[in-house]
């Protein structure tokens, strides 16, 4: 197994290749900023919070851009420079080249970055897949295809956007609990998610991945329907996308992460309890670039209101991550999280 980040690059997942989705911000690493980041200092005036960000499942963020009356603590404690990148490898190396403050990025990729020996904490859940719970990832495939249960994919090809990636881990996890090897009974293909549907309908792959909105895209065309989803073989309560934080910066601006975390959690309450309000505000506001209609009226993953993380579903799911050989030295997951700068 491949070492340092061409390691940590092959399980960083899902939200880099979602570009139907976005804030409209730079796609380029940020540039550190003179006199800030972690060697700002709080009393010189509000502190820029560089953020890594992806272009998808990241609403609360793009409200907290176009919606001041969702951060009152904005612009006083805190600056918000959210930068968006299309590769999550592009944002750990941004991070470990000081030029974000805080990563938007997969929680097995989080894992993996930790047992690396990467300095971060855990501080924050952005979005999670939670069993019975909001929308849950979708493996479609199209309705022709004769394929009606995960046994029926021996032999078959599935399409993931990324190798060790969550939506690898819930494919192999899905076709291990059909009674099938992962490794011999089926075929991967890395396919770009906006790319998906139209491989399955070429019939490049038998069964590709969805996630919203482009899971109401193809559910609407009625030419696909779900074999499994994310939840089929990983029926645990993941936080599949975290904010990763640098453990110096957060020493030194308490305050303003407390108050940026405060906000944030604010913008997530607005965003669970306003779903259609809020995501017609992004699509008016052009932060997407999905179909309105579908955007607006989509069923969203879950989402944790007070911004926690599940520890003990952590420790779960890197027992997968260890039992399929993709982490080498584990982590006590009470290391690395961090829930102290959260609102009580």
């Amino acid at each position: 197994m491949k070492k340092g980040l061409g390691k940590i690059a092959c399980i960083l997942g899902m939200a880099a290749a979602l570009a139907a989705c976005g804030s409209g911000q730079s796609s380029q690493p940020a540039t550190p900023a003179e006199g800030g980041g972690a060697a700002q200092q709080e009393a010189s005036g509000p502190v820029e919070i560089r953020l890594g960000g992806g272009f998808a499942s990241e609403e609360p963020f793009w409200l907290m851009q176009i919606d001041p009356s969702l951060t009152p603590n904005q612009g006083k404690s805190y600056t918000l420079n959210i930068t968006q990148f299309r590769a999550n490898a592009d944002r750990l190396n941004a991070y470990q080249a000081n030029q974000i403050d805080i990563a938007s990025i997969g929680q097995g990729a989080t894992m993996l970055a930790a047992s690396q020996g990467i300095p971060l904490k855990v501080i924050a859940s952005v979005v999670k897949d939670t069993p019975g719970e909001g929308f849950n990832t979708s493996f479609m495939v199209l309705k022709d295809s004769g394929i009606t249960s995960v046994a029926d994919l021996k032999g078959k090809v599935i399409g993931i956007p990324d190798f060790k990636s969550p939506t690898d881990l819930w494919a192999r996890s899905a076709v291990r609990s059909a009674g099938l090897d992962p490794d011999m009974d089926v075929k991967y293909a890395v396919i770009p998610i906006p790319s998906m549907a139209e491989a399955v309908k070429s019939k490049k792959i038998d069964v590709g991945v969805f996630p919203q909105p482009f899971y109401e895209t193809a559910n609407a065309s009625g030419e696909f329907v779900e074999v499994f989803n994310a939840k089929t073989g990983v029926n645990v309560d993941e936080d599949f996308l975290v904010m990763m934080a640098n453990p110096d910066f957060l020493s030194q601006n308490e305050q303003a992460v407390k108050d940026f975390l405060s906000d944030y959690t604010n913008a997530v309450k607005y965003y669970q309890e306003n779903g259609k309000e809020a995501r017609q505000k992004l699509v008016d506001a052009k932060k997407v670039q999905a179909d309105p209609q579908l955007y607006v009226n989509m069923t969203d993953n879950h989402r944790a209101v007070d911004g926690k993380v599940n520890v003990e579903a952590w420790g779960k799911l890197q027992e997968m991550l260890v039992e399929e050989k993709w982490v080498d030295n584990p982590v006590d997951p009470n290391t690395i999280i961090d829930m102290s700068y959260l609102p009580n």
